[in-house]
C-alpha cells in the first residue's frame, strides 16, 4: 500500500510517522524549509502524555510525485482544499483521495473534479502543536491509556463505498483503528458540534484551560451549546454519529459540567484541546457562522451566545 500525505502540519507529519510504525509505504509532501529540515534531521516527536521522543525519517517529495499511489491522504484546513485540485488532479493514476478534518462545506467541489467514486472523508485520532520543531502531541486522554491508533473514514459519496472499504480493511491488516461512518458529513456536524462550545469556552478565558474547568457557571452553558447544537443537526436531518452521543440529551447540565471540567484538566486537555482552538480560530469561526446557518430560528439561547463568542 503506498501512501501520500499532503499537508506537513501536527495531523499530516503524526499521522505519517504512525501509519510508517505501522509498516505503511509512506511519503509526505513538504516543501522549503520544512521539507529540508525533515530530509536532513527527521520529524523529532514527543508524546506529550508519556514524555517519549524519537525522530522519525520519512519520504519527503518536494512537487509532483514520479510514482502512483493508492491513496493520498489530505491534512490541510477546509478553507484551503480546493487549491490542492489542480495539484492532485495531476497525480499518476486514480488515488483515492481522503480528506481528514473538520468541514461544513462537503465534498461536492472535490467530487466534481476528481470524481465521484474515489474521494473520501474522515478526520485523524490525535491532536497536538509545535514546541520549536518538536512536535507535541496527545494520542490518548491519560498517560495508562493505550493510543487510539484511530483514523475516521466515511464515503463523500456511495459510489465511494468500495474506495473507503478498501483503505478501511487494507489499514485494519496492518493494526490501525478505522471508524467507518455513513453519511460522513453527519460525523462531521456531530463533530463540530461537539467541539465548538468547548473552544468558545476556552476562548473566553484566553486558552486557560484551568481557568475554564473551575468556571462551572461556563461549562454548564456549553453542556447545554452542546446539546442544543446537536438538536440542530438532527432537525437538518442528519443523524448524531456516533450515535452513543445521543445520551447527551439527557445527562443533567452540571454532571456534564463536571465531565468537561475533567477533560479539560491536566496534558491532553493542553496539547490536544487549547493549542487547536488558539490555532484554527479563523477555521473556528467559519464553522461557527455555518452551525448557526444550520440551526436556523431554532437555534437555542446557549447556543446563539456560545458561538457568537467565537
Amino acid at each position: 500500500m503506498e501512501v501520500l500525505i499532503i499537508g506537513a502540519g501536527v495531523t499530516g507529519c503524526f499521522t505519517a510517522a504512525r501509519l510508517m510504525d505501522k509498516g505503511v509505504n509512506v511519503s509526505l509532501l513538504a516543501r522549503g524549509d520544512k521539507a529540508t529540515r525533515l530530509e536532513n534531521e527527521g520529524l523529532r516527536l514527543r508524546n506529550g502524555m508519556t514524555g517519549e521522543g524519537a525522530t522519525v525519517r520519512i519520504n519527503i517529495v518536494r512537487g509532483s510525485a514520479a510514482k502512483a499511489f493508492d491513496v493520498v491522504m489530505v491534512f490541510v484546513q477546509a478553507q484551503h482544499r480546493q487549491s490542492l485540485t489542480p495539484l492532485l488532479r495531476e497525480l499518476h493514476g486514480r488515488p483515492t483521495v481522503w480528506y481528514l478534518g473538520n468541514t461544513t462545506q462537503g465534498y461536492d467541489a472535490a467530487t466534481e473534479q476528481l470524481g465521484r467514486d474515489r474521494v473520501v472523508g474522515g478526520f485523524p485520532g490525535v491532536g497536538g502543536t509545535w514546541e520549536g520543531e518538536v512536535l507535541v502531541y496527545a494520542d490518548r486522554e491519560k498517560p495508562a491509556d493505550k493510543p487510539f491508533d484511530r483514523l475516521i473514514i466515511g464515503e463523500a459519496h456511495a459510489d465511494a463505498a468500495a474506495a473507503a472499504d478498501g483503505i478501511q480493511k487494507q489499514l485494519q491488516r496492518f493494526g490501525m483503528n478505522i471508524e467507518r461512518y455513513v453519511p460522513i458529513m453527519a460525523w462531521h456536524w456531530t463533530h463540530i458540534a461537539l467541539i465548538l462550545p468547548l473552544a468558545s469556552a476556552a476562548y473566553r478565558h484566553n486558552q486557560d484551560l484551568d481557568a475554564v474547568a473551575r468556571d462551572r457557571a461556563l461549562l454548564k452553558q456549553t453542556m447545554r451549546a452542546t446539546t442544543q447544537g446537536f438538536a440542530a443537526v438532527r432537525q437538518a436531518g442528519y443523524p448524531i454519529l456516533p450515535r452513543g452521543l445521543n445520551v447527551m440529551r439527557w445527562i443533567p447540565a452540571a454532571l456534564g459540567a463536571g465531565k468537561i471540567a475533567a477533560l479539560l484538566q491536566g496534558e491532553f486537555g493542553r496539547i490536544a484541546l487549547a493549542a487547536h482552538a488558539a490555532n484554527a480560530r479563523d477555521e473556528m469561526h467559519g464553522f461557527a457562522m455555518d452551525l448557526l446557518a444550520l440551526a436556523g430560528a431554532n437555534a437555542g439561547a446557549d447556543l446563539r451566545e456560545v458561538l457568537r463568542a467565537i
